[in-house]
């Protein structure tokens, strides 16, 4: 799978999984931080993870580019709170299990603009019940409050997540046609 993607382009999807690290840390941490509300944190990685994907997957249309995007966000996030508590190791296979259907459903839908409303929707219901399968599997505390609690959570982050989506189209149609992307989705 690596072999198919040149040095600029691992290099992109390094950074891409780093700047959304980054935000999600800062603005969703602050969130709950004010709020007190756990998982308040929706509201920022709903817009955001909906943003990156459409900016790596539309980049980069290939086989794994949404799955090594996804392994090097879980890594990155491993001693963070962030996807559940740091040093929480399921994140890197919930993240794998999440790029991987997202690659083949990419495929699958021939990488359509409209297919990232519906990948969206799929992904984070895949993504929340993997989740809570690992915390259940491995007697995490708290796993069944999370699951009550997504009656409101996953409408929540898919509004949030289409609006990510669209945010994510109007800055590729502005960025494609720039020298510094053309040389990355070469």
């Amino acid at each position: 799978m690596l072999k198919s993607f040149s040095t600029k382009q691992l290099i992109f999807i390094a950074l891409m999984a780093t700047l959304l690290l980054i935000i999600n840390l800062v603005l969703g941490g602050g969130l709950i931080a004010i709020t007190g509300i756990p998982m308040i944190n929706a509201v920022v990685t709903g817009i955001t993870f909906g943003l990156f994907v459409v900016l790596v997957a539309l980049t980069l249309p290939k086989f794994g580019s949404l799955t090594l995007f996804v392994l090097v966000y879980a890594i990155l996030e491993l001693p963070t709170p962030l996807g559940g508590g740091p040093g929480f190791w399921p994140k890197i296979p919930i993240n794998i299990i999440t790029g991987l259907v997202a690659d083949f459903l990419l495929i699958g839908f021939k990488y359509k603009k409209w297919s990232y409303f519906p990948l969206l929707y799929i992904l984070v219901t895949v993504n929340t019940f993997v989740f809570i399968y690992f915390m259940k599997l491995l007697g995490v505390a708290g796993w069944n409050v999370i699951l009550s609690m997504l009656w409101w959570v996953l409408p929540l982050y898919f509004v949030l997540g289409t609006v990510g989506i669209l945010l994510g189209f109007y800055i590729h149609k502005k960025i494609k046609d720039k020298r510094a992307y053309l040389q990355i989705a070469e």
